[in-house]
């Protein structure tokens, strides 16, 4: 038998009780959509994070409510009664989401916080590494010039100034790629010190560093096989950053920068392709515009100019060999802990440090590289390893304490932070195709981190904005009754209660 709907209520409220209700609906759908904008934006993108995280709304999934718009609302509210346990259970439910929201709204400032640190660390690493090339550049920048003056000044200038760029104390890109991957070496015994300082559960190194090793051997792996991913993933991470380093020796520190951030389109291909992820037509576009700006800037200087072209493939190939590190990770390591993780990391830093310095030693003696040791800059190379340490670990752990999209976008705000840097700094002017390279770059990037149902949440948006449009028009939301949607008689003409 059915169960006999509930007699119809009749509420009198005020005109203000009515106002603040249907903000408090209004306020909690915003709230939503953007609780699910920031929950599925970057799921599966080019994160620092190799790991494919579980769903990001830990805390407001299970608590909030999506409250449904409609044309009709007018006749829902007539069919639909409410229910008095939902009444009844109604302050306890405003309670919940009240701690929900309070959690989000912390978990947002973090992020934010988070971000501008993130930005504020990759902006220190390029920069100060640009900075041990800071001679060569501006000589460099005399010696091209030069080369646009006259025939008679031309001889004379070149001949004066292109001695001097072989006169530098310091140009050795792959040292400074070995000693900055040496800092990863730091991430377990950082991991292992706030385990144990941590006073959630008592526990000790040995039992921390068993239980990562135990989580590698159930995925199958021994000995040998977990060596030697480490090792080749050790080797991709140093080609990497050795082209990311090489390429600020030829482009300005910011072109660098936005062309490593194109690494995101790269992931999303390749996740498509060997991870079998999702087709979303939108980040197809991003990948297309991220095209655009590299080949932007790749002729940006013209198409006779080979050194400019040469420096945009090693960037560009930079952000290829970190998205293939990202998705060989997840497809080859699979889902991991943090203190595997760190372990990880770590592997790869003692790797680097033993394997790669017979190289490191063969570029100094077949003078490759130019290193003279009482003149070597170790302010800018040790700060840019301490920064890099300290963007990685933020990269890879502030999942802790904030959504994984605020971390992304650290990269992206980068760029202009580095642009202001250059401007004011090194005088670098930014128009034409070096500038709409930077821009396109950039929009792609954005576009690559929205959610692959991002026209639910756009027409939801309108929806919502066309009936706040419709009840303002008719100036009718204070006088309608909250369960028939009728005008009760106990109020006046002006919404007053008789």
């Amino acid at each position: 038998m059915a169960k006999p709907l509930p007699p119809p209520v009749v509420v009198i409220t005020s005109e203000a009780d009515a106002k603040s209700e249907n903000n408090s609906e209004e306020t909690a759908f915003h709230e939503s959509t953007a609780v699910d904008i920031l929950a599925n934006g970057i799921r599966q993108t080019g994160s620092f994070n190799p790991l494919s995280m579980a769903s990001l709304r830990t805390h407001a999934q299970d608590n909030l409510t999506v409250i449904p718009t409609d044309g009709n609302e007018e006749n829902d509210l007539d069919q639909n009664q409410e229910d008095p346990g939902d009444i009844e259970n109604q302050p306890q439910n405003d309670i919940a989401r009240r701690k929900c929201l309070t959690e989000q709204t912390r978990m947002i400032g973090i992020g934010i916080f988070l971000m501008i640190l993130l930005a504020t660390c990759w902006v220190g690493v390029a920069h100060l590494l640009k900075s041990t090339y800071e001679s060569n550049v501006h000589i460099r920048m005399l010696v091209r010039n030069s080369s646009s003056l006259g025939a008679g000044e031309q001889g004379s200038s070149a001949t004066a100034r292109a001695p001097t760029i072989t006169s530098s104390s310091y140009d050795a890109p792959f040292f400074t790629t070995w000693f900055c991957t040496m800092c990863n070496s730091f991430f377990f015994p950082l991991y292992l010190g706030a385990r144990i300082s941590s006073r959630r559960e008592p526990t000790t190194c040995k039992k921390i560093l068993q239980g990562c090793v135990q989580g590698f051997r159930e995925k199958g792996f021994t000995v040998v096989q977990f060596l030697g991913r480490c090792g080749l993933f050790c080797l991709l991470w140093v080609i990497t950053n050795y082209m990311f380093i090489y390429s600020l020796r030829i482009l300005d520190t910011t072109d660098v920068m936005a062309l490593y951030s194109s690494n995101v389109s790269f992931v999303y291909l390749l996740s498509w392709v060997v991870l079998h992820e999702q087709f979303v037509g939108i980040r197809i576009v991003a990948v297309i515009l991220c095209n655009t700006g590299i080949a932007l800037l790749a002729y940006m200087d013209g198409a006779s100019r080979t050194l400019t072209l040469g420096g945009v493939i090693l960037a560009s190939a930079s952000a290829a060999g970190s998205a293939v590190y990202k998705v060989f990770f997840k497809k080859f390591i699979g889902e991991v802990t943090f203190g595997q993780l760190s372990l990880f990391f770590t592997l790869i830093g003692l790797f680097n440090a033993f394997l790669m310095w017979p190289l490191v030693v063969t570029l100094y003696f077949t003078h490759a590289e130019t290193i003279f040791w009482n003149q070597l800059p170790w302010s800018l190379i040790g700060g840019a390893a301490f920064l890099s340490l300290v963007a990685n670990l933020l990269g890879n752990f502030g999942i802790l304490w904030t959504y994984e999209l605020f971390l992304t976008l650290g990269v992206v705000l980068a760029v202009p932070a580095s642009a202001a840097i250059d401007v004011q700094v090194y005088g670098v002017v930014f128009r034409g195709m070096k500038l709409a390279g930077v821009l396109l770059i950039n929009i792609g990037f954005l576009l690559v981190l929205l959610p692959s149902n991002w026209p639910d949440y756009l027409s939801r948006l309108l929806r919502m904005r066309k009936r706040t449009y419709k009840n303002k028009k008719n100036g009718k939301d204070s006088e309608m009754d909250t369960c028939t949607g009728r005008r009760s008689r106990l109020r006046t003409p002006s919404g007053h209660v008789k």
